[in-house]
């Protein structure tokens, strides 16, 4: 039973795809050129891909794709919110599979990669061989709030820090408060909201709290681009209910669910209404905060990976919902 991630390794092939006239797509590959194909969809909007990412693959077996998305990470030009909408990188997705010579793929994704995935599998359900999601955020109106007004209840000395950023006066609107000032021409003020708004989501990725280091300048400067498209997509780009208005499209397709029971970013009932809109998928909650370096959530997504490495899905031959 699989307890870590897999051994780091280089990849064989990396590079831009020119996904528009402004926008390249960095990308890397790993693993097994001839193995089974499988992307990794990143969080955010606009946090880039992590260094862990493609281990959580057997790289024996598996051909492993890893891409930034528009204005994330080493795609270029970074943090640009031009022509950078969730129906753009859903096709950017396509597109780096058709780059990438691949028929079908399995599909990964995570928080906002979790959002992702379902808009990718329901545009482009004939190419998604299954997926695998932690961290559920449907992106509903109501499923917005927990990230920016939310908190206080578990973690109220990070939310007094967050709260204490903005005027008392804005204070009745978190998220229109922060995004006013991560889009600021005073690049001053934009990174310290960019540091203070991540801190705080940082400040309840685990069940244990985890030190949260003063920044570099260079970190910070990388943050105000993540923030900016974060804003730029939640704040200009819902989607409504548009997954669960969809859902028909993907009953068919193998899905495997993991999410933390204390999740305070993306808290568990949007997992649940998944659940019962797809009765078929395969819902697992474990005891676990929101990281995906959570020990419960690892070890519960390395065991649905090493299931498409055994039998081609994610979901257990005798699949249920774990309460």
């Amino acid at each position: 039973m699989p307890m870590d991630f897999y051994p780091e390794s280089k990849p064989y092939n990396k590079g831009h795809l020119q996904v528009s006239p402004l926008h390249q797509m960095y990308y890397e590959e790993f693993g097994n050129p001839q193995g089974i194909p499988v992307v990794y969809m990143h969080g955010g909007p606009g946090a880039g891909s992590g260094a862990h990412f493609h281990r959580m693959f057997d790289p024996k077996a598996f051909r492993i794709v890893v891409y930034d998305q528009r204005g994330a990470g080493h795609s270029l030009p970074p943090g640009e919110t031009r022509e950078n909408t969730p129906d753009h990188l859903v096709q950017d997705a396509d597109a780096l599979r058709r780059h990438l010579g691949i028929g079908k793929w399995h599909v990964y994704g995570g928080s906002w990669g979790s959002t992702l995935a379902l808009l990718y599998a329901e545009e482009y359900p004939e190419n998604t061989l299954s997926l695998t999601l932690r961290g559920i955020w449907l992106m509903r109106p109501e499923d917005i709030p927990a990230l920016y007004e939310r908190g206080y209840e578990y973690f109220p000395e990070a939310f007094d820090r967050h709260v204490s950023f903005i005027p008392e006066a804005e204070r009745h609107n978190m998220m229109a408060a922060y995004f006013k000032r991560i889009a600021s021409d005073d690049i001053l003020l934009a990174m310290n909201a960019a540091k203070e708004m991540l801190r705080y989501h940082s400040s309840r990725m685990n069940v244990i709290p985890q030190p949260q280091p003063e920044t570099t300048l260079e970190e910070d400067k990388k943050n105000l681009q993540y923030a900016r498209i974060e804003a730029h997509i939640v704040g200009n780009h819902g989607i409504g209910n548009r997954i669960l208005d969809n859902i028909g499209k993907i009953q068919h397709i193998p899905t495997a669910i993991v999410h933390g029971r204390w999740d305070t970013i993306c808290p568990p009932n949007q997992a649940w209404d998944l659940k019962k809109a797809m009765p078929s998928a395969y819902l697992q909650f474990v005891i676990a905060a929101h990281a995906s370096t959570e020990p419960e959530i690892k070890k519960a997504l390395l065991e649905c990976t090493d299931r498409i490495r055994d039998t081609g899905s994610p979901v257990p031959k005798t699949a249920g919902p774990k309460p």
